[in-house]
């Protein structure tokens, strides 16, 4: 099997406005949005905005979801992946 048979497919990020409940739990104003389908939070993945991939992982605060390793912001990256298994030389 080769390696590319093995790798798998991107995750895309979804972004959606929140339910009029979530508006009123998280306090949000108009412009907020939800951001859905990402890693568990501090774990190491590939990300792309469409152009550049790089490792990178997702972290939140009071202000909302970053990419904590380049301080990103979410809103610029379109997909994610899992790191592929390191090479073992076989």
């Amino acid at each position: 099997m080769k390696v590319y048979d093995k790798i798998p497919e991107w995750n895309k990020i979804n972004f959606r406005k929140p339910t009029l409940d979530e508006r009123n739990y998280f306090d949000s104003r108009d412009d907020t949005r939800i951001v859905e389908n990402l890693p568990e939070y501090e774990e190491y993945v590939l990300v792309t905005d469409g152009i550049h991939i790089w490792v990178d992982y997702f972290d939140e605060d009071a202000d909302g979801v970053y990419l904590s390793g380049t301080g990103d912001d979410v809103n610029s990256v379109t997909a994610w992946m899992p790191l592929p298994e390191p090479y073992t030389g076989e």
